[in-house]
């Protein structure tokens, strides 16, 4: 059973990969990497792994802190610690029993300023190249019983997620996005909006980023079939799990 609280694009995609395997089955490990080892190494200082270790936040808090100071910074905004430490415990609190910390010790502070200054200077380079503005928390359309939600980041019709993780991006990193890009379609089929034409993976903690073009991510994981179909095949597998 999938609940309310699930129903957001995002679990669907990371926690059910039997729904998207099935629509994209192409999405193999072998795909996976070589989109990954497209990766570029942007010109960021990258955190080292000992600050890390240091930490005195549960890794999960840490990241979310330094995103939401830099979500802040990309709009042109000079937060408090305060006002960041709210925001991240909120947005942990949706999926994890997140506590609130009582301070945020000198070497978390530099942690979530050294990924924040990356996080600004990598979205601002990816609406550079792109020639367009840039923005945060882009809608993600709902489709039949999939809510709605928000992505991290775009640039014209670039969406940008953000990873703040140690390794690769995984085959659940490249769900989302599929999935992001597929209820954006089928927004656009109904309402004539625009759909997502290429995606950044973004790691502001190593300062990688992994460049997807939505035509080339379907011919290469959609088993053949055209947007068109794929659409179909989505709708008819969310019309069978609501039967079940």
């Amino acid at each position: 059973m999938i609940t309310n609280a699930g129903r957001d694009p995002r679990t669907i995609a990371r926690n059910i990969p039997g729904i998207l395997n099935a629509i994209f089955p192409g999405l193999t490990p072998g795909i996976v990497s070589f989109y990954n080892k497209l990766a570029i190494d942007c010109a960021v200082i990258v955190v080292p792994a000992e600050a890390i270790q240091a930490s005195e936040l549960q890794k999960s808090l840490l990241f979310e802190l330094a995103f939401a100071v830099g979500e802040q910074r990309v709009l042109g905004n000079n937060p408090t610690w305060g006002e960041c430490v709210a925001t991240a415990t909120d947005r942990q609190s949706r999926f994890f029993d997140a506590i609130s910390p009582s301070e945020i010790s000198e070497n978390d502070q530099r942690i979530a300023l050294r990924v924040a200054d990356n996080l600004v200077t990598m979205v601002k380079q990816v609406a550079t190249d792109c020639d367009s503005a840039y923005g945060a928390a882009p809608v993600i359309p709902g489709f039949r019983w999939i809510a709605s939600g928000t992505g991290d980041f775009f640039a014209g019709s670039t969406l940008i997620e953000v990873k703040c993780i140690a390794g690769n991006f995984s085959a659940a990193d490249y769900r989302q996005v599929a999935m992001y890009w597929l209820l954006s379609y089928a927004a656009a089929v109904e309402t004539g909006n625009y759909e997502w034409r290429s995606c950044v993976l973004m790691n502001p903690r190593t300062g990688k980023l992994v460049n997807i073009h939505f035509d080339e991510f379907i011919h290469l994981t959609g088993g053949g079939r055209s947007k068109v179909e794929i659409l179909q095949a989505f709708a008819a597998t969310l019309t069978d799990i609501q039967k079940f």
